[in-house]
């Protein structure tokens, strides 16, 4: 089974979850087999959840999953060093 990339972190303001634009082309770029190369234009900006879940086409639920599953892998961590 092949290996998917890891979905980005998000990041809490003011109780909501926003992503960085560069990590979610990122993302993209890596589902896609291509790197992403910021142009001379690109402005870094935060991306609210409702957007990303629009861009990848899910909903809350699912989201709501990927989001857990970058903070269990961040625990596991977290203990693996601490042992």
């Amino acid at each position: 089974m092949p290996e998917f990339p890891q979905f980005p972190q998000p990041q809490l303001l003011n109780g909501r979850l926003y992503w960085t634009r560069s990590s979610l082309e990122k993302y993209k770029g890596q589902l896609l087999g291509k790197p992403f190369e910021p142009g001379p234009d690109f402005v870094e900006s935060f991306v609210p959840s409702g957007q990303v879940g629009k861009e990848f086409g899910f909903g809350r639920r699912t989201l709501g999953r990927r989001v857990a599953a970058t903070q269990s892998r961040k625990t596991d961590l977290v203990e693996t060093e601490a042992a």
